[in-house]
């Protein structure tokens, strides 16, 4: 029995990824255009870039693993699912 259906798997699997890659393709896009006459400062620069991509990309999935909690709880409390006898709606009532 899986904790989660596919289409639940299946969206986390994509958030997790987009988590990671959009931050990382974000940072190696703006790192490409800086230009500086110092070699020490576009350094630094590059440096705040990659800060800023780590911090993004942990508070992404930190946000993803509250999500993915909350799925976990959600299906925890709804529990399996069951199916009940029929009701018989067109049984004779005994008594009064």
């Amino acid at each position: 029995m899986s904790l989660f259906p596919r289409a639940v798997r299946n969206r986390l699997a994509w958030a997790a990824a987009a988590s990671v890659a959009l931050p990382w393709a974000a940072g190696a896009w703006v790192k490409r255009g800086i230009e500086s006459q110092a070699a020490f400062d576009a350094a630094r620069r590059v440096l705040l870039i990659d800060y800023l991509v780590a911090g993004t990309i942990l508070a992404a999935l930190s946000m993803w693993l509250a999500v993915a909690v909350g799925c976990w709880v959600t299906a925890v409390m709804k529990g399996p699912r069951r199916s009940a006898d029929s009701f018989p709606v067109d049984a004779p009532r005994l008594g009064p």
